[in-house]
């Protein structure tokens, strides 16, 4: 490819031609060799990357990071397979994968970053069991009952995160843990952790109780919380 562009060291418009080098560069501490693009003088031989093209030689020297240093083993992936009980190709087909896809990676092939991505996902049971009930008409009913009945599946359930819990509770009852959240100036993971992680339960009907209606239907007013229960105590 011939362009016509400034020549850094010619300090005047010239012909250039894309060249394409191997580098091998040095990030966080590893060696990482990737290709790299750049511009060749065709007068006087020069070699210059533009601003786009030193972006773009980052991000490669990245990937190929990632790729080495920061993709799953293959004995990671297999574990991780076997925690869901799914064949290869039932699991590449709930990742969004080709069929042959995972064999590929248990034998060594490093995965891309958007496969890495959903495989670092997959960790979490919540995440997959969302891939899962996606995909899960594109597998057999063997694979579905052998993945339904795995430890990893049933955490999964088990522990669906607070979008689960938000999607059981009423517009009212999710209005008044926002406004409890946003007095004491948390979240609202961070405010139901603080019932989970408190001494007895009970606390749980403060949720209902440390929020209330001021008598209009868009105001909500919040009294300051209560002593913490003892044990054996009963719920306010």
């Amino acid at each position: 490819m011939i362009e016509r562009m400034s020549c850094p060291n010619c300090e005047a418009l010239r012909d250039v031609q894309l060249v394409e080098t191997n580098e091998t560069v040095t990030v966080k501490g590893r060696p990482v060799s990737f290709t790299a693009r750049a511009w060749r003088c065709t007068t006087c031989g020069t070699d210059f990357e533009t601003p786009s093209q030193m972006d773009a030689n980052l991000e490669a020297a990245r990937e190929v990071y990632a790729r080495l240093y920061d993709s799953p083993s293959p004995e990671q992936l297999v574990a991780l397979r076997a925690r869901y009980g799914a064949s290869q190709k039932a699991f590449g087909m709930i990742l969004g994968f080709g069929e042959l896809t995972m064999n590929s990676y248990e034998q060594g092939s490093p995965p891309e970053a958007p496969n890495r991505l959903l495989l670092k996902l997959a960790e979490n049971p919540v995440h997959f069991l969302a891939m899962y009930e996606i995909n899960s008409p594109r597998i057999g009913a063997l694979q579905r009952q052998r993945i339904e009945s795995s430890d990893g599946y049933r955490a999964a359930k088990r522990w669906r995160g607070l979008e689960a819990l938000g999607a059981t509770l009423t517009e009212v009852q999710r209005a008044k843990i926002e406004a409890c959240a946003e007095c004491f100036r948390q979240s609202v993971a961070s405010h139901v952790s603080s019932y989970v992680a408190a001494a007895s339960f009970a606390e749980y009907s403060r949720l209902a109780v440390d929020a209330t209606w001021t008598g209009s239907s868009t105001t909500i007013a919040i009294t300051e919380p209560r002593a913490p229960l003892r044990t054996g105590q009963g719920a306010a």
